[in-house]
């Protein structure tokens, strides 16, 4: 195979892999927040200590936010999400970040920095005042350490005093599978596998501890299917989540090919048979056929184009013969 071939190939595979890229954890959490808000609002309910139900409105705002630099030039910056809830007539915005590198303070920076821009986007300008509204910030930490409280502060020093505001704090690692299901935070399931990160070299080499982890993930299945079953998750989130939990555990695993490919087999069994994933194969399945056929109808209208003007060009040529002789 030639190197340009080898290349293309390569690129291609990249392509079709982008699910199992880098991003595969941000993108991950985006959807769900972006897609299911029967996973995003009890999270939040969690989180913030609210009691939105689950007919409250989520309105999805702008996550692209624009900053500049020292050059003076424009940077753009996107949040993980930027949303509001609103029930009984009253909303509230939320910023809300997932991290899958150890905390630090830089963090911070870049709250305050989304967290200002959202507020300069939703602030009111009268002829002496500008009135800005900080959303409630909120971070999902998929790494340690430990030490992270579960809130931490940013402070704003005025010419006038100090103001400041929280950045709640959610740590994967302080919760069991079971406290998950218990609060509903459906959200944090596809990101579970971090919590056995110290211990993957370990069961990587161990068949009895990889079944362990299959069976594990077999419950999980389980019990995502009891609660559609029981109408606390919508079709669409319970297969988004394996789905997810899926591509998540696929990249995370990278490294333990026999943990990634016996784990991988349970969660990729299953999403191969969701509905909405056959339906949606049906349908793009249905959508080639469709632009075969009507690929095909064009050719021969064109065909028919051509063969009429050769004949009609053959017809002139002899006419003109005639008018010659």
């Amino acid at each position: 195979m030639s190197t340009k071939n080898e290349a293309v190939r390569k690129k291609s595979g990249v392509e079709r892999n982008l699910l199992y890229s880098n991003v595969a954890y941000d993108s991950a959490f985006r959807t769900m927040e972006s897609e299911c808000d029967d996973i995003l609002i009890p999270f939040v309910n969690y989180l913030f200590c609210e009691s939105y139900r689950d007919d409250a409105v989520v309105s999805r705002m702008r996550n692209e936010q624009f900053s500049g630099d020292r050059n003076h030039s424009s940077q753009k910056r996107i949040t993980d999400s930027n949303f509001r809830i609103t029930q009984d007539g009253v909303s509230k915005s939320y910023h809300l970040e997932c991290e899958s590198k150890p905390y630090d303070g830089s963090l911070l920076v870049r709250f305050f920095e989304y967290d200002s821009q959202i507020a300069k986007a939703d602030s009111d300008i009268e002829f002496s005042k500008l009135k800005v509204r900080i959303p409630n910030a909120g971070l999902l930490l998929l790494r340690g350490p430990d030490s992270v409280p579960d809130r931490v502060c940013i402070e704003i020093e005025t010419p006038e005093g100090s103001v400041s505001y929280h950045v709640a704090v959610v740590k994967e690692s302080d919760f069991t599978i079971d406290k998950i299901f218990e609060k509903r935070l459906y959200l944090m399931i596809p990101f579970y596998i971090f919590n056995y990160e110290k211990d993957l070299s370990d069961i990587n080499k161990d068949e009895d501890r990889i079944k362990a982890l299959t069976d594990f993930y077999k419950d999980i299945i389980a019990k995502l299917d009891e609660e559609h079953e029981q109408g606390r998750l919508s079709a669409l989130s319970h297969g988004v989540i394996i789905r997810l939990t899926h591509s998540v555990i696929h990249k995370f695993l990278m490294k333990y090919k026999n943990v990634q490919k016996k784990v991988g087999d349970v969660m990729g069994g299953e999403v191969l048979d969701l509905p909405e994933i056959r339906i949606a194969h049906e349908a793009e399945a249905r959508g080639m056929m469709k632009e075969r056929v009507r690929s095909e109808a064009e050719r021969k209208t064109l065909q028919a184009e051509i063969d009429a003007l050769r004949k009609e060009n053959e017809r002139l040529k002899r006419n003109a013969a005639k008018i010659k002789s």
